[in-house]
């Protein structure tokens, strides 16, 4: 195979690569602190309004500390 044929595959092949979102499409947190919301470490700034779907309590009032 042609380097120039095999460089063009790999390219091709990072383009079509699935990747996860870098950021919680609602509130804007980075991917790691979005996951810590999701283990109980962090609080979401948007958890008031039910928006975050990294948030495990999804739909429950909770009073801000």
């Amino acid at each position: 195979m042609e380097p120039l044929a095999l460089l063009g595959l790999l390219l091709l092949a990072y383009l079509l690569w699935p990747r996860r979102p870098a950021r919680c499409p609602r509130c804007g947190l980075p991917r790691g602190l979005a996951e810590e919301v999701r283990r109980y470490r962090r609080f979401c700034p948007h958890v008031a309004f039910r928006a975050c779907p990294f948030d495990p309590r999804k739909g429950l009032y909770r009073l801000r500390r």
